[in-house]
């Protein structure tokens, strides 16, 4: 790979300690101001930064993702150098690396909320797009260059909500209690009643550990039920999936349809079967399919590239470095300065993470308000409803 810096396979701490050397060691940048009133349609010569808390796996995995990206975007003759920083996450650290953002058309990371501020201060006088991979506390505001790909969580459960709404228009929303609600599932909940109350209608609520007659007394016999709890733990699943297919054996002429969360994704090869009997949707701002030739031959190269296979769990970090790598040095380097505008003719076949960047309300900076549902059918099969 053509890279200023490349990760090294952890097979110990005498290659960790050579993997952060070669980080703090980057080659810096020739000093470049930043000249709004020149407007590139498209740039053959990209300069990419990277600063990641490289201590962690998962951000390795990310970078790791990056660079197999470049190397493809590479193959329509761009150019790309790719510097990469550790910048831990401390404020005295990112200010040592501060000066090295000059130069650079695109800046991805860091991560720690005392970091970002400063980054984005900076990209934002020096004409750099800085793209936030991960969850952040930047406040959305005067920040015009500055994308954040993924979306808060109270954001997603909100446009799932409205989704939800729209696709079973005519559904009977049923509302269970679990007596543990979290962070998630309360969100969701929440959400769906008050797009709900928009609409004039209300969802039916149900306690987790109801008797037969309080589940029959909720569903509606007549119409599809929408079921969702207000937990999105694994322990809350199988507790309401035992409920109902008790139900279920008792009266299957009524049309049940879960509603569940993105970490419900890692019991899938268990509880396979029980979500395409309840034909479950699971709503997720991405979805890799293990079993597509794309994702295999992806898995493949990256084992062939860095001797270590792609850690297990959702979302891959991998996966998810390539498609953010590969959406941004792709529609960059042939849209240039016109990539804010231009974003929706951007072709997008992920392995994993789709994007769908909007102004914020302040009109300002981006954030990924991409989210779909996996759908579980009754016939067996899997789709991805968008």
């Amino acid at each position: 790979m053509k890279n200023k810096v490349s990760i090294l396979p952890f097979g110990g701490v005498a290659r960790r300690k050579l993997f952060l050397l070669f980080c703090f060691l980057c080659p810096m940048f020739v000093s470049g101001q930043y000249t709004p009133s020149v407007i590139r349609t498209s740039i053959p010569d990209l300069k990419v930064g990277v600063m990641l808390p490289f201590e962690e796996t998962k951000m390795v995995e990310f970078y790791r993702g990056m660079l197999m990206a470049a190397d493809s975007v590479r193959q329509s003759g761009v150019n790309i150098d790719i510097y990469a920083w550790d910048c831990g996450s401390s404020r005295s650290r990112i200010e040592d690396l501060l000066s090295e953002i000059s130069g650079l058309d695109i800046l991805f990371g860091p991560t720690s909320p005392v970091q970002v501020p400063l980054v984005a201060e900076l990209c934002r006088e020096l004409g750099v797009r800085l793209v936030l991979p991960f969850p952040n506390a930047l406040p959305l505001t005067d920040f015009p260059l500055v994308f954040s790909a993924t979306a808060p969580n109270a954001v997603v459960l909100d446009d799932a909500a409205r989704k939800l709404t729209n696709y079973f228009a005519d559904g009977n929303f049923v509302v269970v209690r679990s007596g543990n609600a979290d962070n998630g599932g309360n969100l969701f909940t929440k959400a769906l009643t008050q797009k709900l109350a928009a609409e004039k209608a209300a969802p039916k609520h149900l306690e987790i550990e109801g008797n037969d007659f309080a589940y029959e007394s909720a569903f509606n016999q007549f119409r599809s039920n929408v079921v969702l709890v207000d937990d999105a733990s694994v322990r809350s699943l199988n507790i309401l999936l035992a409920r109902l297919k008790d139900f279920h054996q008792k009266h299957p002429d009524y049309a049940i349809t879960l509603v569940g969360y993105p970490q419900w994704q890692d019991e899938s090869g268990r509880l396979l079967n029980d979500f395409f009997t309840f034909n479950t949707y699971i709503i997720s701002p991405y979805y890799y399919n293990v079993f597509d030739s794309r994702t295999k031959h992806f898995q493949r190269t990256y084992e062939r590239n860095f001797r270590t296979p792609i850690a297990q769990g959702s979302p891959r970090y991998a996966a998810f470095g390539f498609d953010l790598g590969f959406y941004f040095l792709n529609g960059f380097s042939t849209l240039g300065d016109t990539f804010e505008r231009m974003q929706e003719g951007i072709l997008q076949e992920p392995y994993q993470n789709r994007f769908r960047f909007e102004r914020t309300v302040s009109d300002m900076s981006f954030t990924n308000r991409f989210v779909q549902f996996i759908h579980y059918t009754r016939d067996g099969l899997i789709e991805l409803v968008r």
